[in-house]
């Protein structure tokens, strides 16, 4: 890599919310032997899909996503045959290899095959098709980052966030998969790249003592920041479909370690088991995503988990506690955090208390320990103006979700598109310098 930065920013960009693609079959790999009969499996049904197996069960979790029509499909890509709902495959063409999807293609207005001609369409498909082995290699993912004008980004792999869910009744199971998939990461990519590329290994609270034992595994092999998924943490072997918050006492060992040694919380989108509540609403509890309806998929996905988290940790008082965890917000947008910021100081003013708190109070207003130990991500198409106007610029930091459908195909393209409103020195806080510190503990 050279110094030189991309002239038309003069800097190199930081990503928050960037991804890996895991090879289908690195559970089985590095799966303890005397868990093989556990380990999540891709098989090709009869239908020619393909299907995961979770130790020996297909899978519950649905991600048919569908954002176009099939005919503002063809409108974009041409062919869609093969794509389906916008997860399918786009079709090949000659001897490169197969997409499952064009980065940007389930954009709207950032969607970059818009207005293009059917010439520079094939020509952007045939790019990124070239493009595609970088997703899940680790070298030509550093020289494809260098081409995008990127310094630094957190990277998550897709399997971690749905394995809680599918493993929910299966705890044995969840931690050799998940030993497995850490091992893979930490043996065939590294946890850190030559300090830009940090793929975070992943961590469930399902058993507190399992979940130390992980912890401490992946630290002595270099780890310095780790993931786990949004909303409340696994209710434990005696209530696998009930729920504890991250900062209950349970998990004080763990968090401990985490704070003496300042290793950084990384926070990412995921299946969690929120559908439950819909049989107070007359809806069914046990709907998963791809068929959710609209009130499923706005109350059970995304937003509130991610607002639940975030006031139990603050309001449980996880920050007067572990002073020194910072956490990351990945693919979990913007537009709940005014509010939730909001109803967390006017509970602070009206003299509520804070559970796990010596004296039933904060140490500050609930907005102040966001901005010191929050960074989160805007979806690529949000109104990042309003939200900093909400709650200032302190924690909001670039996520590009490339290479995914609904991610930036081009990520230096999002300050021209995106942060016109906000002067160079606040651009550059959002695109690089607030991840440049929070990444500062993880390098090497």
């Amino acid at each position: 890599m050279t110094d030189a930065a991309l002239p038309n920013l003069g800097y190199r960009i930081n990503d928050a919310d960037n991804h890996f693609n895991e090879p289908a079959d690195c559970f089985e790999r590095y799966i303890d032997p005397k868990y093989a009969d556990l380990a999540i499996r891709s098989v090709v049904g009869p239908d020619g899909k393909t299907v995961q197996i979770f130790a020996g069960q297909p899978s519950k979790f649905q991600s048919g996503h569908v954002t176009f029509s099939k005919e503002e499909l063809e409108k974009l890509l041409g062919d869609t045959s093969n794509v389906g709902t916008g997860r399918g495959t786009i079709p090949q063409s000659g001897d490169g290899p197969e997409l499952s999807v064009i980065p940007g293609m389930l954009l709207n207005r950032l969607n970059p095959l818009k207005g293009l001609s059917e010439e520079e369409r094939k020509a952007f498909v045939e790019d990124f098709r070239h493009k595609s082995e970088a997703f899940g290699n680790r070298d030509l993912r550093l020289a494809l980052m260098d081409e995008q004008g990127m310094d630094k980004a957190v990277m998550f792999p897709a399997a971690a966030h749905d394995i809680e869910y599918e493993f929910a009744d299966n705890i044995p199971a969840l931690y050799a998969n998940i030993r497995a998939f850490n091992r893979w990461m930490h043996e065939e990519v590294g946890y850190n790249s030559d300090n830009r590329m940090f793929l975070p290994p992943y961590i469930a609270f399902a058993d507190p003592d399992l979940a130390v034992a992980e912890l401490e595994q992946v630290i002595a092999d270099g780890a310095r920041i780790i993931q786990t998924k949004a909303g409340h943490a696994h209710g434990g072997p005696d209530n696998p479909h009930g729920g504890r918050s991250l900062a209950d006492p349970a998990f004080d060992r763990f968090w401990s370690i985490v704070n003496d040694a300042e290793i950084r919380l990384a926070v990412h989108l995921g299946g969690t088991d929120y559908q439950k509540y819909g049989a107070d609403w007359s809806e069914d509890p046990d709907a998963t995503f791809g068929d959710f309806n609209a009130f499923q998929w706005m109350m059970y996905w995304g937003d509130r988990p991610a607002q639940e988290l975030t006031a139990a940790l603050i309001l449980h008082n996880f920050f007067g506690r572990f002073p020194n965890i910072h956490v990351l917000l990945a693919e979990l947008g913007t537009v709940w955090v005014p509010y939730t910021i909001r109803k967390m100081d006017h509970a602070f003013m009206m003299g509520r208390k804070a559970k796990y708190s010596d004296t039933g109070r904060l140490p500050q207003r609930p907005s102040e320990i966001f901005r010191q130990h929050f960074v989160v991500a805007p979806y690529p198409e949000e109104n990042v103006a309003r939200v900093v106007d909400e709650v200032g610029i302190e924690p909001i930091v670039f996520g590009s979700d490339f290479p995914h459908g609904e991610g930036l195909a081009h990520p230096t393209d999002y300050v021209a598109a995106q942060l016109t409103g906000f002067n160079e020195t606040d651009q550059r806080r959002i695109m690089r310098d607030t991840m440049e510190t929070f990444l500062k503990p993880c390098l090497a």
